[in-house]
């Protein structure tokens, strides 16, 4: 009898355990849908942007209709108020360039579409936004601790401090009479 209960005790816990993955996580049943690249071979960080903050584009320059890999890209900066011509720096991937840029700080708020040219033909763009700068910061603090020590804060946080020590010997002292007694 007692071999019987192993059995079945040994079966419920295998069970047990086989089940455990995927009632516990049924997402793991489902196979996960295969990555989909962007829309865009462009990416441009922060977006949005604000006037005189450095912002990074880099852009991929693979295509099935592309002349081969790329050797360099071009960003088209005169829209953005840039000189005419940026180059890219090549990227640790083949085909991927990247640049940072500091806006101009007369740049204008509103959306802007510069183009990238890649030595391949590809010619690639991305709409991002600049926001205007706010004026004057609020008046938060500087982020400093409080240093006061002559406010009424201090005398009540002392009394306090001073009544707990207090209180603390009494009840050691009261505990040391009652073991005597």
């Amino acid at each position: 009898m007692r071999a019987v209960l192993r059995a079945v005790a040994t079966a419920g816990l295998t069970v047990t355990a086989l089940a455990f993955p995927a009632l516990a996580f049924p997402a793991l049943l489902i196979p996960a849908a295969p990555a989909v690249a962007s829309s865009s071979p462009v990416d441009i960080s922060p977006s949005p942007s604000a006037p005189g903050t450095s912002t990074t584009f880099s852009v991929n320059c693979s295509s099935l209709s592309a002349g081969g890999n790329a050797t360099s890209a071009t960003l088209i900066g005169t829209t953005l108020g840039l000189s005419g011509h940026i180059p890219m720096q090549a990227s640790t991937h083949t085909n991927e360039f990247v640049t940072t840029v500091v806006l101009p700080a007369t740049i204008r708020p509103g959306t802007y579409q510069p183009d990238i040219d890649c030595s391949n033909g590809v010619t690639a763009s991305a709409a991002f936004t600049v926001k205007a700068v706010p004026g004057v910061a609020p008046a938060t603090g500087d982020g400093t601790t409080a240093t006061a020590t002559d406010g009424p804060l201090t005398a009540i946080g002392l009394a306090l401090l001073g009544l707990g020590a207090v209180s603390g010997a009494l009840v050691l002292t009261r505990r040391r009479f009652r073991s005597r007694a």
